[in-house]
């Protein structure tokens, strides 16, 4: 019977189809939508959730990061000179520090100056140039003092020579030392 009637009414079956058609068209196009967005959302949720657990533990070791950044701050402020100190006073105590340091090990200071503050990044590089005469063992010494001294002074060249020998000791060997210190002040 149906058969039949969709011979005799071609034209009304196709539009009964196509009315029948249109809201399954719609109701699919709405959950393909649906779906698409529900995708969309995992995979914010999949991205999202590892910045969430770093965020997380960030928030459990705050006390201790804090600890370790003062320790950090710390240790900075103790190998730099401060930003409030002047870098002329600064290359001057500088200069006067290196002097006693190769004196008090023996060594005969023959020269020093102060050479030009120098800007990079954070810092300014406040450099000295020294120049003494000495044994080995006086230069030795001499540096391991520099080492131990705070704020920190790097050595940033250091050239040695053979002095001239002396006519009352001629086994004694002596150098003659070129250094230049550097030391580092916060810029302001």
């Amino acid at each position: 019977m149906i058969k039949r009637w969709l011979q005799l009414h071609r034209q009304s079956a196709v539009l009964v189809g196509l009315t029948l058609m249109l809201p399954l068209y719609v109701f699919l196009s709405a959950l393909g939508s649906l779906w698409t967005a529900r995708v969309e959302i995992v995979d914010q949720i999949d991205a999202i959730e590892p910045r969430v657990a770093r965020l997380q533990g960030l928030i459990e070791y705050e006390s201790a990061m804090q600890e370790a950044l003062g320790t950090v701050a710390g240790g900075v402020r103790e190998s730099v000179y401060p930003a409030e100190s002047d870098a002329s006073t600064v290359a001057a105590n500088l200069q006067a520090e290196a002097r006693r340091l190769f004196s008090e090990a023996g060594m005969d200071v023959a020269n020093s100056q102060v050479l030009p503050v120098r800007q990079r990044d954070r810092f300014d590089y406040v450099a000295v140039k020294l120049v003494a005469k000495g044994s080995l063992e006086q230069l030795q010494v001499s540096l391991a003092e520099l080492a131990a001294f705070r704020p920190v002074v790097l050595v940033e060249t250091l050239d040695t020579s053979p002095a001239r020998m002396r006519r009352d000791n001629p086994d004694a060997q002596e150098l003659t030392v070129s250094v230049q210190l550097l030391a580092l002040r916060v810029a302001s």
